[in-house]
């Protein structure tokens, strides 16, 4: 009797941990549900540029978002059977991590979060995420546990957030991009022996294609073409090049 009792305890925290989900992977899903924003330089407004820095071109990006965690949180979420395990969250950001075709997943950093079940220790690894989640209406939030990458399988847990607390953790814009989807840029890499250096790059997704230019520049205002987009550079030092757009591509 003795070993029947500890096979079906044994048994009991597998499905806990483990689960059966009926939910979709969110890396199995590829919606894209934003509009990617553009940005390039003005044209004809006289800009200035240290060494090292980018001339940006063009580019197309998606916002990134977060949600602010002022204090510590302690939650109980209900696992597989609805028996609750303890998750923790310490005060810091929630990125805006992946989108799926119903929700936004805002994650803890790494350490900044755990959940564990007694016996087991941390059930979490690098690359899961626990955090908030919110419908792409605007009308749901969720307390969540990704674990998928401990357990080997799709598993989330979710508890909603009371009115309260719904109404205190609200998104934000990150001053970090969410998704890029390409740019196309001109480094300026300093001027010395009397000529300007650049490095053209495009990056789109998981690509990068680089050219190094160099121009003789005397110190008067000069024109200046790459890649068919082209600047009069008026003025250069050790220091910094002072330019102005006059066409792009």
């Amino acid at each position: 009797m003795i070993r029947i009792s500890l096979l079906i305890a044994s048994a009991t925290i597998s499905t806990l941990i483990v689960g059966c989900v009926a939910e979709p992977s969110r890396a199995s899903l590829k919606a894209d549900p934003y509009t990617s924003k553009t940005f390039n330089a003005p044209i004809g407004k006289e800009l200035v540029v240290t060494t090292g820095e980018p001339l940006f071109v063009e580019g197309s990006y998606i916002d990134g978002e977060l949600i602010s965690v002022s204090e510590p949180v302690d939650l109980m979420i209900p696992g597989s059977m609805m028996i609750p395990f303890p998750v923790h969250l310490d005060p810091g950001e929630l990125e805006l991590s992946s989108i799926d075709s119903s929700w936004k997943y805002y994650c803890a950093q790494n350490g900044k979060a755990a959940a564990s079940f007694p016996g087991l220790g941390s059930v979490i690894s690098e690359g899961d995420c626990v955090g908030i989640r919110t419908s792409l209406d605007g009308t749901k939030k969720q307390w969540i546990v990704d674990n998928s990458k401990y357990n080997g399988m799709k598993t989330i847990w979710d508890m909603s957030l009371s009115t309260n607390d719904a109404s205190k953790y609200i998104s934000k814009p990150s001053h970090t991009p969410f998704k890029i989807k390409h740019i196309r840029r001109i480094i300026f890499d300093g001027y010395y022996g009397k000529q300007l250096h650049f490095t053209w790059e495009e990056i789109a997704d998981s690509s990068k294609e680089s050219k190094e230019f160099t121009f003789d520049f005397s110190g008067e205002s000069a024109l200046i073409g790459i890649k068919g987009n082209q600047f009069d550079a008026l003025s250069a030092d050790n220091t910094k090049l002072v330019y102005k757009w006059t066409k792009f591509k």
